[in-house]
């Protein structure tokens, strides 16, 4: 997997978030801020690792996953942007 063209995609998606048309409550808010807080963090792991702390990474992007399907269960907008999420599996 190209961690950093997954990084690249998520970080699209960051910016996606921000737009105030989507924004519809204080949970879908949190789970943002979650989501943001988790890509911060893969971002950290992967400089900081050199590739080789995959446990970590592989973990980061579960996550992320999780918290985007949360996303979109709770927009009632059709975000097609979070359709990659279910494809989102660590191959390392």
């Amino acid at each position: 997997m190209d961690i950093e063209a997954l990084i690249k995609n998520l970080e699209a998606v960051n910016d996606s978030l921000k737009s105030s048309r989507i924004r519809q409550s204080d949970d879908f808010d949190d789970c943002v801020k979650r989501f943001q807080a988790k890509l911060a963090d893969l971002v950290s792991v992967f400089k900081s690792s050199n590739n080789e702390n995959t446990t970590e990474i592989k973990a980061s992007i579960l996550d992320l996953k999780l918290i985007l399907e949360e996303i979109e269960k709770l927009s009632s907008h059709d975000i097609k942007v979070l359709d990659f999420a279910k494809d989102i599996v660590p191959t390392k």
